[in-house]
């Protein structure tokens, strides 16, 4: 049986608050007539994995003990062989009038040259705290400590567009370090508000790179069926280190997400276009992201399904579930097909 694992984080949300009507009216239409036949005639099961990571670590190497921290140290060739690592990715903290959002490193975008300077800048003053940044890429920054930190984290996608303060890292049961990162940021925030990057990035009229985040995401197993698949289909940071940047590798074969037709065996497909769009609360991306999903990579999918290369598909949304389709239960006619907004 040759099946096709689609995780599509953000396909079913979540978001706050019900989709306004002129978001749910067009879901009804014949373009989305697809998705909402997948969605209906499809087999339900509950998950035990339901985050995105926990998901990739699932499906694609369940036998990974690493924190994400530690997975994509690995993957950027980060040393962390003495000390303590955390991520601590450069973000924009948005002010409203009386709280900030967060504003994530995708769309902040530094430069590897900002990202250079920045660190530097932070290395240098906080050398006698014993607290350093490291990069190999400019988008994941890492924050080395001599000494653990007893923090409770959020993690960076969870936390974007959201008021900051609801988020921060929290002290641990074990600790009470929650007001000294609060320091050090702060600390950080004014060396980097008065740096030259910043100033150049203001006078071209982009968000400047105000704050960090610090986060991480527990080493997670769980109890749900391991699935065989061979082929991984992905141009995705966390997947990628999975299959290849561990010290022993998951086996699979890995190809860009756009060679997914080229699939002989199961197989893992990763497709995270509506994923931004739902950590921040973005409706309209999100419409506009599901759009382009249905026209392009869904139909792509079906024709594999219809044309027997795949038997069944498995879809992951990273919300606790997993909806399993062959080509037998779309074919179940009489059952009624619901619009999208029914599973979010």
């Amino acid at each position: 049986m040759k099946q096709l694992n689609l995780v599509v984080p953000g396909l079913l949300g979540p978001f706050a608050d019900e989709l306004p009507a002129y978001i749910q009216q067009p879901l009804k239409q014949s373009e989305y007539s697809q998705i909402n036949k997948l969605l209906s005639r499809a087999e339900i099961a509950d998950l035990k994995s339901s985050t995105y990571y926990e998901i990739l670590v699932h499906l694609i190497h369940p036998q990974c003990q690493l924190s994400l921290c530690q997975l994509t140290a690995a993957f950027d060739e980060i040393d962390t062989s003495e000390g303590f690592y955390y991520r601590a990715d450069p973000v924009h903290f948005k002010a409203q009038t009386d709280h900030a959002i967060l504003i994530g490193t995708d769309i902040v975008s530094p430069t590897r040259d900002e990202a250079a300077l920045l660190v530097d800048s932070f290395n240098q003053h906080f050398l006698e705290d014993n607290l350093s940044l490291h990069f190999t890429d400019e988008n994941r920054w890492y924050l080395k400590s001599n000494k653990p930190l007893n923090l409770e984290f959020t993690s960076l996608d969870y936390a974007l567009g959201r008021d900051i303060k609801h988020f921060m890292p929290q002290d641990s049961a074990e600790g009470e370090d929650g007001l000294w990162w609060r320091k050090i940021l702060n600390e950080a925030q004014m060396l980097f508000f008065q740096h030259e990057v910043n100033q150049r990035r203001e006078a071209r009229g982009e968000l400047t790179i105000n704050g960090l985040w610090l986060w991480d995401v527990p080493a997670c197993s769980t109890d749900d069926e391991k699935m065989q698949v061979n082929q991984l289909f992905t141009d995705e940071v966390m997947a990628i280190a999975l299959a290849k940047g561990l010290p022993q590798p998951s086996g699979k074969t890995l190809q860009p997400v756009n060679e997914f037709e080229n699939i002989d065996s199961s197989a893992v497909l990763v497709l995270d276009a509506l994923f931004e769009s739902v950590c921040y609360g973005d409706v309209d991306a999100w419409l506009e992201a599901l759009t382009q999903f249905c026209k392009e990579p869904l139909q792509r999918i079906m024709n594999l399904l219809s044309s027997k290369k795949i038997d069944e598909i498995y879809i992951y949304p990273c919300n606790g579930q997993v909806y399993r389709i062959d080509r037998m239960q779309l074919l179940k006619f009489w059952k009624k097909n619901s619009s999208i907004v029914s599973y979010l």
